[in-house]
């Protein structure tokens, strides 16, 4: 289905939250969780191996932001930081490698930032799209994916541009799964999913127990970071995600959408 829709998604990481609070005020130390950051300067190198005679495989303008995975002290005076992003945003590829600590500036929290559109909008998509075939788009075809629901809450609603124009939201519990849809007589999508256990897989590889490098690999970069939340949006900015992991796996999923 083609919508209009406002959409949330919810990915979070415990133990961020430490890693980001000393990376705000010391920079970003080695053994950390990932953190988001900005690439200072200009025309930086992203190599293959984390020293200055590491065979470069990608070159930053400057201004991006990443993801550092982790960083290695070596002789140099900074510390080289193996980072995640897309080179260049929003239409490239998704890139890991290594890039020196000098050029390494944690983001503050709590702040949108980066760049949507092109592939970054299209990974974000394809995400969605990929739940719904797995959760199915409506909650006929989640039963019939995933069986008979716990229980199951219907609530009509006035349209909110029209009151004469009714609105349905429905809501299945499973064990671990909470699904939300929305349905008129024009449209029916799936507009939420939290996960708090279970095996069952958001897009292509979002679960529980999933790395940080394999939902970003999926997904690009994330735009935002608060603490042990890491945040996506859609181009339209009506998209959100966010992640908690606990000792570098993925323990909750939430994601919503608000119709418009």
């Amino acid at each position: 289905m083609m919508f209009t829709r406002k959409m949330k998604i919810c990915l979070t990481a415990i133990g961020l939250f430490f890693a980001a609070a000393a990376a705000a005020s010391a920079g970003v130390g080695a053994g950390i969780d990932p953190v988001l950051v900005r690439i200072t300067g200009s025309s930086v190198n992203i190599r293959a191996e984390g020293s200055r005679t590491g065979r470069v495989i990608g070159r930053f303008a400057g201004g991006e932001t990443a993801v550092v995975l982790r960083e290695e002290q070596g002789v140099d005076t900074y510390p080289w930081s193996l980072v995640i992003a897309r080179v260049p945003l929003p239409d490239g590829p998704v890139v890991e490698g290594w890039v020196y600590g000098q050029y390494v500036e944690p983001l503050p929290q709590g702040e949108w930032f980066g760049n949507t559109g092109g592939a970054q909008s299209l990974a974000f998509d394809a995400f969605f799209l990929a739940t719904q075939e797995r959760l199915g788009s409506t909650p006929e075809e989640a039963v019939q994916k995933l069986g008979k629901p716990i229980s199951r809450n219907d609530r009509e609603v006035p349209g909110r541009h029209d009151p004469s124009y009714k609105v349905t939201f429905t809501e299945l519990s499973y064990p671990g799964l909470e699904l939300r849809f929305f349905s008129t007589k024009d449209n029916r999508a799936l507009i939420g999913a939290r996960v708090t256990q279970g095996d069952y897989v958001l897009g292509r590889s979002v679960r529980l127990d999933a790395g940080h490098r394999e939902v970003i690999l999926e997904l690009g970069p994330p735009r935002f970071q608060d603490g042990p939340v890491f945040g996506w949006s859609d181009e339209a900015g009506y998209a959100e995600l966010q992640v908690t992991f606990s000792g570098g796996k993925v323990l909750l999923v939430d994601f919503s959408v608000e119709p418009d």
